[in-house]
């Protein structure tokens, strides 16, 4: 199934957002920042013939905090969202792994996030919302760039911009069906510039055997109406739905 993410249509009210999702696509992911908040606006959502999926916030949200008691802030702000996503009948939570802001802190701010990837896993337990811990770009702040970190029993986002602007992407389809969730836009390698599918250097065909094998929920994240219909012919073009 092939989703968009309301962060295309982010000055818009989620209404009209939705509104806009639900004549071209099956799937919406709320991205819950400003005007598509779910703490706020989680109402608007009913009103849609939508299969949903959701991004928690990543504003002021920071799984990796060595500062304990915010770290456990943001548990219970994912705990929140988890119960949001059940009554929007939503099984995957996407979820940022967090930050840290000096290299000596790398090695905390690590241990941090191993707490809260336990945390994650009983939440997913008591509430049946699968927690989708997502890769990062090429930002030196950021946990999770290289596919060498243990998730545990929690579930993974291959957002495909983000390890392209470090080189790794190959090394993350390896995973295969152990990804569990897709964020899909092109960039040119630098930065992560969430161009339509085919606007930048990703070879999305070369890999399109595996997203139409893989059956999770494939995302289409751009930052307008106008890239999201580009991005979506070039992945019917592919023969992926």
């Amino acid at each position: 199934m092939i989703g968009i993410s309301s962060f295309a249509f982010h000055e818009l009210p989620l209404s009209e957002a939705l509104e806009k999702i639900e004549p071209i696509a099956d799937c919406a992911e709320i991205f819950s920042e400003g005007a598509h908040d779910l703490f706020r606006e989680e109402e608007m959502a009913y009103s849609y013939d939508l299969k949903y999926t959701v991004h928690a916030p990543s504003t002021d949200m920071n799984l990796s905090s060595l500062r304990e008691p915010i770290r456990l802030a943001a548990i219970g702000l994912v705990e929140e969202m988890a119960d949001m996503c059940n009554e929007l009948d939503s099984d995957v939570l996407v979820i940022h792994p967090g930050y840290f802001s000096y290299p000596v802190e790398f090695v905390h701010a690590q241990r941090a996030f191993e707490r809260s990837i336990v945390d994650l896993e009983d939440i997913s337990r008591d509430t049946g919302v699968m927690m989708c811990i997502e890769n990062m770009p090429k930002w030196d702040c950021f946990l999770l760039r290289n596919p060498d970190l243990d998730l545990g029993g929690n579930g993974f986002t291959l957002d495909v911009g983000h390890a392209n602007t470090l080189g790794n992407l190959n090394d993350f389809l390896e995973m295969g069906d152990s990804i569990s969730h897709f964020h899909l836009h092109d960039n040119n390698g630098a930065i992560d510039e969430h161009f339509f599918i085919g606007g930048g250097n990703i070879d999305f065909p070369s890999f399109s055997d595996l997203l139409n094998k893989n059956k999770a929920i494939k995302v289409i994240e751009n930052k307008c109406e106008e890239d999201v219909l580009k991005s979506l012919e070039a992945l019917h073009i592919m023969g992926i739905k």
